[in-house]
């Protein structure tokens, strides 16, 4: 049942939020990237458009700190930042990884780092072994948005700190006293960029772990709260919010998904021969064996009367139509022992569509499996039917 399948869900959350370091387990990453991708994607680009225009304004300080370079520091610097900025934009609009979109500030600061050390050291200006510590900015700013994986982040940070240790070593003309200043301050902020970063992926996987919490916690609440009194089945509302759920799941990771529809054969014959307290008995054994058909995603529903509904997230028609003769097989070979010694059998028919990526409606999905359920009823009951579409 889902409700299992929720619990697992849950407890691995709530032992993984109770550890010093969080970690997003494997089964969930996917919408944990698709999580972040909502919450930060644009985010993303507007501070990557702003550390470019940054960069891009320093060359007004370089012009006149470094005034015999101060024409290819400018060609240079606005040619950078207005390729990388042209790179962010397409990655934005068509590639859409989010992963990959967190760390292009990272990686554009090691070309942008390399470029401004060069520029550095062409230069003869009197002023450079002070400008160089203005270097720290770029280590500060490669880590400062970093929000998903902290390790690309480290890797990255010590590449940017290898090409400013290469360039302050040219710029003081390998003084090793002067490479040991510079260490002293660096070194430090450094270490605090990196902190800066560890606390923001950590923050991230525990917003989104939190909410995935609630997420579960929400829907195992709704599911107690809405039962089928008869069968303890989900009602007719409780699936159909479940079933959207589901949908928009299947959406996003294009997963196929499949409902069918099935009701009692001639229930009012059983109703009327035996009674209504044992046609509850009826849909009470069925909804029991149902539930044990079930896999661990699927939703089922009594959705009124003698008529059941089950929706099958991560199904295709294939694999529907052999859980539904499953069903009706299981079901067909039950029975009822009734206190004056009758064995009362019965049947049920089955009608299923499948979900189409066009119009994943799920009124018009729960139409057609009707249709189709009333194609079974038809033919002669006890069988199952797919939709087909009406050909003149």
């Amino acid at each position: 049942m889902i409700d299992e399948y929720k619990k697992e869900s849950r407890f691995l959350i709530q032992e993984i939020l109770k550890r010093p370091f969080v970690r997003i387990p494997s089964s969930l990453e996917h919408e944990f990237h698709t999580y972040q991708k909502d919450q930060i994607f644009k985010f993303l680009l507007q501070v990557n458009i702003l550390a470019q225009c940054t960069y891009a304004a320093y060359s007004v300080a370089d012009y006149f700190i470094l005034p015999d370079v101060g024409s290819l520091v400018v060609w240079l610097k606005l040619s950078y930042t207005a390729l990388i900025s042209l790179v962010t934009v397409l990655i934005y609009k068509f590639s859409r990884s989010v992963q990959l979109f967190d760390l292009i500030l990272p990686l554009s600061i090691i070309g942008a780092s390399a470029i401004w050390f060069y520029l550095l050291n062409l230069s003869h200006s009197p002023d450079r072994p002070i400008y160089l510590y203005a270097s720290l900015v770029f280590v500060v700013l490669a880590n400062l948005c970093v929000q998903i994986r902290f390790m690309p982040a480290v890797i990255i940070s010590f590449l940017i700190s290898a090409v400013i240790y290469t360039g302050v070593y040219f710029v003081v003309d390998r003084n090793w006293h002067q490479m040991l200043l510079f260490s002293l301050i660096y070194n430090p902020v450094f270490m605090f960029s990196l902190y800066i970063s560890w606390t923001a992926t950590q923050k991230s996987k525990m917003l989104f772990l939190h909410s995935k919490l609630d997420e579960i916690n929400c829907q195992a609440l709704n599911i107690i709260a809405h039962p089928d009194a008869l069968t303890g089945l989900h009602n007719r509302r409780q699936f159909t919010q479940l079933a959207e759920q589901e949908i928009q799941s299947a959406q996003k990771f294009a997963h196929p998904i499949c409902l069918l529809m099935f009701d009692i054969d001639e229930f009012k014959k059983i109703n009327d021969c035996y009674g209504h307290d044992i046609g509850d008995l009826v849909l009470q054994q069925i909804a029991e064996t149902s539930s044990n058909i079930l896999r661990a995603n699927d939703v089922l529903a009594r959705f009124g009367g003698e008529e059941f509904i089950m929706l099958l997230p991560r199904a295709h028609l294939e694999q529907t139509q052999q859980i539904a003769e499953r069903l009706r097989k299981a079901i067909a070979n039950s029975h009822l022992k009734i206190d004056d010694g009758t064995t009362l059998q019965y049947t049920i028919s089955i009608g299923i569509a499948e979900f189409s990526v066009q119009n994943p409606d799920l009124n018009s999905v729960i139409k057609r499996a009707d249709e189709a359920l009333y194609q079974a009823k038809k033919n002669g009951r006890n069988q199952t039917r797919g939709f087909q579409p009406f050909k003149p």
